[in-house]
């Protein structure tokens, strides 16, 4: 057997096997991401109305610091939910569900 086929053979052995959560700890494990899930996605919302609330203050008052940085804050909150859903789809493509 040529040194090829072997290490073909261990990637697809290692490609069958999918991640398991070990008896009883799904439940927990489904609770615990839905909690960070849910949490990020609170960040994401507070980060993009205190901005946009910085937005409207600096126009108010003439405070042009606060302006640029509540629309520095929109673009980290737009940069966030992009990662964020990438981050998911990654996570599901390794752990995958048609195991």
């Amino acid at each position: 057997m040529s040194r090829t086929s072997t290490i073909t053979q261990a990637v697809q052995t290692l490609a069958a096997v999918c991640p398991v959560a070990p008896p009883g700890m799904q439940a927990y494990q489904d609770q615990v991401l839905g909690w960070v899930k849910w949490g990020v996605i609170s960040l994401i919302t507070i980060t993009a109305l205190v901005s946009v609330g910085a937005i409207g203050v600096g126009k108010i008052f003439a405070m042009p610091h606060a302006s640029s940085r509540g629309a520095i804050g929109v673009a980290v909150s737009v940069i966030m939910a992009i990662l964020f859903v990438t981050i998911v789809a990654v996570i599901d493509g390794v752990v995958g569900s048609g195991c």
